[in-house]
């Protein structure tokens, strides 16, 4: 196993986490060793990378599902049902078409198996479509992720302006659909462009939606990288991060890569009851920002009772510091863990604690 990051032996030696990013991350090295082909593990769709799937979609257009039609004759519960859903297209964002499109896909009429084929188009449905012409029809681009629901509020077509701009201001006018549910997968899309321009609007949210909007809209602007939501993120991960969204503002700390934040991702990193808080913050610290202001909280954390906290102390120390005692030998296996955790202590207690590290 070489020197990296957070290699499958790092991962094996983790305990399981609750919440499904946990989950998620607890099974990731049990699938590595046993892949099967027919099974995956899918994020939910209100952590979808909107700007991702549209990136990769040549065909991108949203409206309303006006009929769904099976293809076969096989309709029993249970069944994988192929069938066409035509839907009435208020906007073209990537490609060009009619004002009507003809979507194929596949439900089994009951909940999706193994990763697959979860997506269940009903007449009226609102949604979002990420797709690829094969064989003279229209095909999502991903059977879980290839459509998300959203509000029916359009934005007036904007002059001049390119196709991620106004995904941005319908997700913006979506903000205002009276029914919550339309409101919180507004919420979600936004965040899921991760664009620094939604900010505005996100904070609007944050500060006059109610609880789980306010939460998602928060997520939404750790996904543009607002650092300025950091402190409101602190006082919400106090409680615990065992739930979504919490859980998913834990994970999304991780990507915080901006200077001016290590102070507060330090705070919360002392306050945060949760495992996957933990050990996200001492990524970002440890792995994307190396800086030496945090190498006392990651010196704190190589105690950490989460094994997956305590490697990402040692590992953002070793990033840091660059100290032998920090640094796992090239060819490391699991094993090698815990010792090299109590040779960077030592070197702490005895060496480490003495420099100065309050300037990056």
């Amino acid at each position: 196993m070489g020197r990296v990051s957070r290699p499958v032996g790092a991962i094996l030696h983790l305990k399981p986490h609750r919440s499904l990013q946990r989950i998620v991350l607890a099974i990731l090295a049990l699938f590595l060793f046993t892949v099967q082909p027919w099974c995956r593990l899918m994020l939910p769709p209100s952590l979808a990378d909107v700007r991702a799937l549209a990136e990769r979609a040549p065909l991108v257009f949203r409206g309303r599902v006006l009929t769904v039609t099976p293809i076969g004759t096989n309709t029993e519960p249970g069944t994988r049902i192929e069938s066409t859903a035509k839907i009435q297209v208020d906007r073209w964002y990537r490609g060009n078409g009619s004002t009507e499109a003809l979507l194929r896909f596949a439900y089994p009429g009951g909940f999706a198996a193994n990763g697959h084929d979860c997506i269940d188009f009903r007449p009226d449905g609102y949604w979002v479509v990420f797709a690829v012409e094969k064989d003279g029809h229209l095909e999502m681009i991903d059977d879980c992720q290839g459509a998300l629901t959203i509000s029916p509020l359009l934005s007036p077509a904007l002059e001049s302006t390119d196709w991620l701009t106004q995904m941005e201001a319908d997700f913006v006018a979506g903000l205002d659909d009276p029914a919550s549910e339309a409101r919180l997968a507004s919420i979600q899309r936004l965040g899921g462009l991760r664009l620094a321009s939604s900010r505005d609007a996100l904070h609007r949210v944050i500060e006059h939606g109610d609880a789980a909007e306010s939460k998602w809209a928060l997520y939404g602007a750790l996904c543009t990288g607002d650092v300025t939501v950091l402190p409101r993120a602190q006082r919400l991960l106090a409680i615990g991060d065992g739930e979504l969204p919490e859980s998913a503002i834990a994970m999304a700390l991780q990507n915080v890569n901006d200077p001016s934040a290590v102070p507060d991702l330090i705070a919360i990193l002392k306050s945060a009851p949760g495992e996957l808080t933990r050990s996200r913050v001492l990524i970002a610290l440890g792995e994307k920002l190396k800086d030496p202001r945090a190498v006392p909280s990651l010196a704190n954390h190589l105690s950490d009772p989460d094994s997956q906290a305590s490697y990402a102390a040692l590992d953002g120390l070793k990033n840091i510091t660059h100290e032998d005692a920090c640094t796992l030998p090239p060819e490391w296996k699991e094993q090698d863990v815990e010792p090299q955790k109590s040779r960077c202590k030592a070197w702490w207690e005895q060496v480490g604690k003495f420099r100065n590290w309050a300037h990056n």
